[in-house]
């Protein structure tokens, strides 16, 4: 009888090791340029570390927290997502106010609604509508990475926008909350014009249960590719989410004021 009592207590000091182990997930994107960029993924629990070679980013999902740092100049800030679209709407209302003084008196109050319902837009992940999106499977029993793999086709008002490669043999979604994750990566990166259809319902439906494992993207006449090169399921230690090393930390503002510095006009809404 200890016996089996030391076995089942065994038994459930493991279980939470492996219940809450999460995923590691490598991959590579080729730009439209045919530049390829790094990037890594540690996910668990609804807690996301995304690495790039110029940006790393940290978002809680569960307490809205991030954390963003820029590993080039070692430099970091601890925000949220309520407050980093707060900032946001702040710059692009500063913006605003700006190109209002070079519209005639009796054109403002016309202009400012449709900008101030556009900076909204642009700071809160709008919900897709409308049934311009079409979903549909180019090839099953595709191999990729040795696992079986389903080639869908996006198409938005009849235009191709992706195909992409999608597995059920490697489920993330216990750890990875994704529609509310879009919403960070629709603030944080900014140029990534995918966003809105991914978060749609009939992008979520179709791969709410596994992963996608390669994307060919097709925007302006240009393709660029996401390809995850390897997957591993692993307890990600509690470090690897934490606030980095050897980094200064910056108040929101001055993160802001580096990055419209190095890279011009980061939030250039109105040209």
């Amino acid at each position: 009888m200890k016996y089996l009592i030391r076995i089942a207590f065994l038994l459930v000091v493991a279980m939470p090791f492996h219940a809450h182990a999460g995923w590691l997930i490598n991959g590579r994107i080729i730009d439209r340029d045919g530049n390829t960029i790094l990037k890594r993924y540690f996910i668990q629990d609804n807690v996301v570390k995304v690495e790039m070679y110029n940006l790393i980013y940290i978002c809680d999902l569960k307490t809205e927290s991030i954390i963003l740092v820029d590993p080039e100049n070692l430099v970091y800030v601890q925000t949220t997502l309520t407050a980093l679209r707060s900032k946001m709407r702040e710059i692009k209302s500063e913006r605003l106010r700006a190109l209002l003084e070079l519209i005639p008196e009796d054109k403002k109050k016309e202009y400012e609604s449709l900008y101030r319902l556009q900076i909204e837009q642009q700071v809160i992940l709008p919900e897709y509508k409308g049934d311009s999106l079409d979903i549909s499977i180019l090839a099953e029993n595709e191999k990729l990475l040795g696992h079986k793999a389903t080639k869908f086709k996006i198409s938005e008002n009849g235009r191709k926008k992706e195909e992409f490669l999608f597995t059920s043999e490697i489920d993330i979604s216990e750890h990875l909350d994704m529609n509310a994750f879009l919403k960070y990566i629709y603030l944080i990166e900014p140029d990534d014009n995918t966003v809105k259809y991914l978060a749609s319902d009939k992008y979520q439906e179709t791969v709410k249960k596994g992963l996608v494992l390669r994307r060919f993207i097709f925007e302006d006449g240009y393709r660029s590719e996401w390809q995850v090169n390897e997957t591993v399921k692993k307890n990600i230690p509690s470090y690897e989410f934490g606030i980095p090393d050897l980094c200064k930390q910056v108040t929101l503002d001055k993160w802001i004021n580096r990055k419209n510095d190095s890279e011009g006009q980061y939030y250039d809404d109105y040209e």
